[in-house]
């Protein structure tokens, strides 16, 4: 059996027109249950409202009135202009304003008229009409001058001797004895001076930099072509690095120098000497 089709019934409220946004409808609902719609017109109709009310034309504004001069300000005012018109003076009227403040320059101008005065008095010559008594000296006769004492006849002392007046200055010195090892041969050499190369200056193993203040240790600078430092003394900073070799008496150090040959340098007495001061630039 077919039943017959029926109308359906929509629903109350619903409506074929136009419906919001359900955000839109969610706002307009929160607004009525919090009763803000009616500020929410009130705004948007102020918001429009808003320029065509600052167009319009403004009202002239009334002038303030000018203030009344105060006679007191108007009596103050010249004497003001006339502090700023005088400006920076000379600093020679200051000076003088200060040369009449000096308390001391009244006693100093009586004393140099009084001394002026009685230096006048004492060599003005003195008028007594008589002329003054002349006494006559004995004449002593100067002894001969004694030719065998060595001193001028002038009575001047001879003059000292530059090497008693010139001071001295203490320069290192070192004795050494150099050489190659595995060899026999030996070379002493005395007086080694600051800057001396060593063994030779064909072969600038070490240089002679200086001593210690108590002259008991010396000090060598090692030259780069050397590769290993062996025997005794103080390398710094290490033996395969060696850059200053630091030797007491009777130390002997063993270099590996460049041509592959070891050299040894034996400190035998390490002193000062005492030299004159012009020379000690040279004899360093």
């Amino acid at each position: 059996m077919k039943l017959p089709n029926l109308p359906t019934r929509k629903p109350k409220g619903s409506s074929s027109g136009f419906q919001p946004p359900r955000v839109v409808s969610d706002v307009l609902k929160d607004m009525r249950d919090r009763r803000l719609v009616i500020p929410a017109v009130a705004l948007l109709v102020a918001i429009l409202a808003a320029p065509f009310v600052l167009s319009s034309s403004p009202e002239p504004a009334v002038p303030a009135a000018p203030l009344a001069p105060d006679p007191q300000a108007a009596a103050v005012e010249p004497a003001v202009l006339a502090v700023q018109e005088a400006g920076v003076r000379d600093f020679r009227e200051r000076l003088d304003a200060l040369d009449r403040k000096n308390p001391f320059g009244d006693r100093f101008e009586e004393k140099a008229e009084t001394s002026g005065a009685e230096e006048s008095a004492l060599l003005a010559p003195e008028d007594s009409g008589s002329p003054a008594p002349s006494s006559s000296a004995p004449e002593v006769s100067e002894p001969a001058p004694d030719s065998s004492s060595g001193a001028e006849p002038g009575g001047t002392a001879p003059p000292v001797s530059d090497s008693q007046e010139e001071p001295y200055v203490l320069v290192p010195r070192i004795d050494v004895q150099v050489g190659i090892v595995d060899r026999d041969r030996r070379q002493t050499i005395d007086g080694v001076k600051s800057g001396d190369l060593l063994p030779s200056k064909d072969t600038p193993v070490a240089m002679f930099l200086g001593n210690n203040d108590e002259g008991s240790v010396a000090d060598l600078l090692v030259s780069r072509d050397v590769s290993r430092v062996n025997g005794e003394g103080k390398c710094k900073p290490g033996q395969n690095n060696c850059e200053f070799l630091r030797m007491d008496e009777g130390d002997s150090a063993y270099l590996r120098f460049a041509d592959d040959k070891r050299y040894v340098i034996t400190v035998k007495n390490v002193y000062w000497v005492r030299i004159p001061e012009s020379k000690a630039e040279k004899a360093a």
